[in-house]
């Protein structure tokens, strides 16, 4: 190893505490089929100083992607000085020319502008990088290993961009004293005498590339039998793992690491250890109904659904009755369980919605907001109208070509009006939805409150896949209580739904002013958040807010938010058979909201029209 790659780097071996990120790291440099490789944890848990610590011990050579960086620098683009000289256009090799037979690193990768990601994922994955811009074309080969690292407390990548990561590993946080002294020791060792620190772990350092170099070598005759990759298969269906990225990346890592033991079949331990590195990040950890064990209303669900009761459905009983004069009046308060699954559209990220009151409705979850001069510059385009936001460099690369024939006239460069770019940026927008739970005395009626808690429960399971920031506010007797405020721990709102009483009247202008305040104090906070309030309710309020009638009340309270302009609402009517009423859609009118029944919520028939309609408005 030459010893320019040792300088300025922690030795590898003295790293403590990150075994199974060892592992995986070593299974990545012998298969040639693992290129991707993401790291998370939390800020200060050694990450980047792992990654840095590999190419001075296995003799690679690392390119770091700095902060910012644009596609021409990570990608290649224009040569600008040589183009200006010879007047002809010259390509730059970018930092994945410089990476190809060694590494590439990225800090905090979750923090980078998606398309670029996206795009160094699949050259990677690909092995090759094809550059087309500012009238080049080229493609050149990418043989590398790509190494990043992100913190768990700041924002999530997207499942689509996890999935392209072969192995996956989240460091686990270090609770043991001594762990933790030894730790400190050796880092302040480190910093004292750097030379002599890495001199102290020489040995371990040289055992871990022979080991490396063996198992790389012994590689080619380990052999996967019809067992193995059958059990591989059975694994990935039993954990509900997407697509067939998982299946390849297990029966890669699972030769590897019986390359690293020094077998040539891979056994079934094999399996298990690559199974952890590489679909830990494909598997949804969101808690799921059917394998609760805690579900207050589990003891519902274990009898045989016969329907509903005959004190739920009989119109001349007294819980008929208490329904229809909507007197809001019961015996008692009720925990319900919550319905089966359901197949609920995501439409509050589905695109163009029609709504009442408005023919379209924009809504695209985390969609960045371009057009103004703040934010993130991302690209270039030619400029529609007067350039008030000028690409320098996008402008100059086209001026470059023809500064010979241009007159200079002591000017170095010559940037003509038809040579301007304007800048395009972005301005990342969160997402935050509020759930406005109906949970009076009525819901219990018809099981309409199961039915509500599985359809809050399917749309919570989208948000945590999506990563929004969600809130629970639920409404019964004469107020409405935050259960949860805007948090980004969707399991906690999930337990919140599963303990929610019913029982009571149903006082809804006051929900619908207690959610408004909720979501204005989130947007003062966060200014550039999208908010959402999902109302699942019958619309029939029955608490007035000072003695005065509670229907007029509510719609007051509708047009007041709907006027505010603060968040977008979307009223899930919770009506249900015969006699029905449309006090919802009343309400939702006032909102200018979104309308849905909840009783076809799960029906393909709604999603297949509303995807129609989404489809049609793009």
């Amino acid at each position: 190893m030459a010893e320019e790659r040792l300088n300025g780097t922690f030795s590898y071996s003295a790293i403590l505490g990150m075994n199974l990120a060892k592992d995986a790291l070593a299974v990545a440099l012998v298969s040639p089929e693992i290129r991707t490789v993401l790291i998370r944890g939390v800020s200060g848990s050694a990450k980047t100083t792992l990654v840095r610590s590999v190419p001075g011990t296995f003799g690679k050579h690392i390119v770091n992607i700095p902060p910012n960086t644009n596609e021409s620098q990570i990608f290649g683009g224009i040569d600008l000085e040589k183009t200006v000289v010879e007047g002809s256009r010259h390509f730059s090799e970018g930092l994945l020319s410089r990476a190809n037979g060694g590494i590439l690193h990225a800090d905090d990768v979750n923090l980078m502008y998606r398309p670029i990601l996206n795009s160094i994922l699949e050259s990677v994955i690909n092995g090759k990088v094809l550059v087309e811009r500012d009238g080049i074309s080229c493609e050149y080969s990418c043989d590398t290993k790509f190494l990043a690292t992100m913190n768990i407390s700041e924002s999530e990548l997207d499942s689509h961009i996890l999935d392209k990561f072969d192995i996956c590993i989240s460091l686990e946080t270090i609770g043991n004293e001594e762990t933790r002294y030894e730790i400190v020791k050796r880092r302040i060792s480190y910093d004292t005498d750097p030379e002599s620190f890495r001199e102290a772990y020489a040995v371990q350092n040289e055992k871990a590339h022979k080991t490396v170099r063996k198992a790389k070598e012994r590689l080619e005759f380990v052999s996967l039998s019809e067992d193995i990759l059958r059990l591989i298969g059975v694994v990935c269906s039993e954990l509900g793992i997407e697509g067939h990225r998982g299946d390849l990346a297990v029966a890669n890592a699972s030769k590897a690491m019986a390359a690293l033991d020094g077998r040539d079949d891979v056994s079934a331990e094999d399996v298990k250890k690559a199974a952890r590195i590489c679909l830990s990040h494909r598997v949804s950890e969101i808690p799921s109904e059917s394998k609760s064990s805690s579900d207050p209303g589990k003891d519902d669900a274990g009898k045989k659904d016969t329907g509903p009761s005959a004190e739920e459905n009989a119109p001349n009983n007294e819980a008929g009755r208490r329904d229809t004069d909507m007197s809001g009046e019961d015996r008692g308060d009720k925990v319900f369980g919550m319905e089966g699954t359901f197949n609920v559209i995501d439409f509050v990220s589905s695109g163009n919605m029609v709504c009442k009151g408005r023919t379209r409705c924009f809504g695209k979850r985390g969609d960045p907001s371009k057009g103004t001069r703040s934010g993130r510059y991302i690209s270039s385009a030619m400029p529609t109208s007067k350039t008030t936001d000028i690409a320098i460099d996008a402008s100059l690369r086209v001026a470059a070509p023809y500064q010979r024939t241009r007159r200079r006239e002591g000017v170095a460069l010559v940037v003509e009006p038809s040579d301007l770019r304007q800048k395009i940026r972005e301005k990342k927008s969160g997402t935050a939805i509020l759930f406005l739970v109906d949970s009076s005395g009525s819901m219990g009626a018809r099981r309409r409150m199961t039915a509500v808690k599985g359809a809050v429960f399917a749309l919570l399971q989208e948000s945590y896949k999506n990563r929004d920031k969600v809130a629970l506010i639920s409404f019964r007797k004469e107020s409405a209580e935050v259960l949860l405020p805007f948090t980004k721990s969707v399991d906690f709102a999930y337990s919140k739904l599963k303990e929610m009483p019913t029982g009571g009247g149903t006082p809804l202008a006051a929900a619908i002013l207690k959610a408004y305040q909720e979501v204005h104090k989130e947007l003062k906070t966060d200014p550039g958040i999208r908010c959402y309030i999902i109302l699942a309710t019958d619309g029939r309020g029955n608490v007035p807010m000072s003695g005065g009638d509670a229907r007029q009340d509510t719609l007051k309270a509708a047009s007041f938010v709907g006027s505010s302009g603060c968040g977008t609402w979307i009223v899930a009517d919770t009506g249900m058979g015969f006699p029905h009423t449309d006090d919802a859609l009343r309400v939702c009118e006032r909102m200018n909201g979104i309308y849905l029944k909840l009783d076809r919520l799960s029906g393909d028939g709604l999603a297949g029209r509303i995807k129609i309609l989404t489809e049609a408005g793009r």
